[in-house]
């Protein structure tokens, strides 16, 4: 297993990346979880260049179970998926999520694929998952463990053929990381409290 340190300003440059491909962001769908333990479907289904998003924070402690159903539709054939959580040690402060599992199954409750870790960037571990994906409902599910304070961002981009695959993958990682910063940034110079209001999920309108 390899393991990568970066310094903090390297999220900065993850969101660069996003901004040279602009193409990408076709659509983002968001979803908030304030919970360890959660579940939701996101009923838009999701095109060709479109974004899954699925940002958690929680200063619940215990065993990560969320579920998140969606709806891929025409013109898709490939995904790239990222995912970024908080890994302060053990004798630190701070959000702590470990033993962290990302898999994707289908509507038969196949599984797809499994996410495979990439190291260590910026304060955050890193995985990645990818491959076909064609029209079709599927289910993201996370688990793993809240030691303390749980922080884990998602990310899923449905593709298209070459060569936008690979802008996909570049967009995928610069959400991440602005997220990353964002959330490393209120770590650093606000209250846990002040976290809390800042990732409550949005009142629909």
């Amino acid at each position: 297993m390899n393991v990568i340190h970066f310094p903090h300003a390297s999220a900065a440059l993850l969101l660069g990346c996003s901004l040279l491909a602009p193409v990408a962001h076709a659509g983002t769908q968001s979803v908030y979880y304030g919970n360890l333990v959660a579940n939701t479907t996101v009923t838009t289904p999701l095109l060709a260049q479109d974004t899954l998003f699925i940002d958690t924070f929680t200063t619940e402690r215990g065993a990560l179970s969320q579920t998140t159903t969606f709806t891929v539709g025409n013109g898709v054939e490939t995904f790239a998926g990222n995912a970024a959580w908080l890994v302060n040690t053990a004798t630190d402060f701070g959000p702590r999520l470990v033993g962290v599992n990302i898999d994707l199954f289908d509507s038969s409750n196949r599984l797809l694929q499994s996410d495979s870790f990439a190291g260590v960037l910026g304060g955050f571990a890193h995985s990645t998952f990818g491959g076909l994906l064609g029209p079709g409902t599927y289910t993201l599910v996370a688990t793993g463990n809240g030691v303390r304070d749980s922080s884990l961002d998602i990310a899923l981009t449905l593709a298209v053929p070459e060569p936008q695959t690979y802008v996909m993958l570049l967009a995928g990682l610069g959400l991440l990381g602005f997220a990353a910063w964002r959330r490393a940034s209120g770590a650093t110079h606000g209250s846990r409290r002040w976290q809390m209001m800042r990732f409550k999920p949005a009142t629909p309108a």
